[in-house]
């Protein structure tokens, strides 16, 4: 089982890397990784991905992001320069199960002007859900 984050749109878009080192504190030890924004071809998961038979858009990529403002931001400015004003794109958090039967994830409608730290904490907290972005 494994958490998938997707983004999907109509078109093609270029793959990015933002990550970069990162310190955290566990257990009383200093662990430096390497995370943050990334764009990168949906590969390793795209079979799951189609079997689940949500309704995305054709152009899919993996998504890596975490709850930081430099994420966020990331992805703000990464979306600005590869979509037009009006374009729709789709971010997806999916659980991938096995369970190819189970109904599609809820979803929800916004500008990319209102994609603030609540709405991507909420985008990676919960189990499932689909948010569909209009630039």
């Amino acid at each position: 089982m494994s958490r998938v984050y997707v983004l999907a749109a109509d078109k093609e878009l270029p793959l990015w890397d933002a990550r970069e080192e990162r310190t955290r504190e566990s257990g009383g030890f200093s662990i430096t990784l390497t995370q943050g924004f990334q764009v990168e071809k949906l590969d390793y998961y795209r079979r799951a991905v189609e079997e689940l038979g949500y309704p995305m858009k054709p152009f899919r990529y993996q998504l890596a992001l975490e709850k930081e403002e430099t994420d966020l931001k990331n992805l703000r400015a990464y979306l600005e320069a590869n979509c037009f004003p009006g374009e729709t794109l789709e971010l997806w958090n999916v659980w991938l199960s096995g369970d190819v039967n189970k109904k599609c994830p809820p979803g929800f409608r916004g500008r990319l002007a209102d994609l603030d730290m609540d709405a991507l904490e909420q985008f990676l907290s919960v189990e499932e859900l689909c948010f569909t972005i209009t630039i």
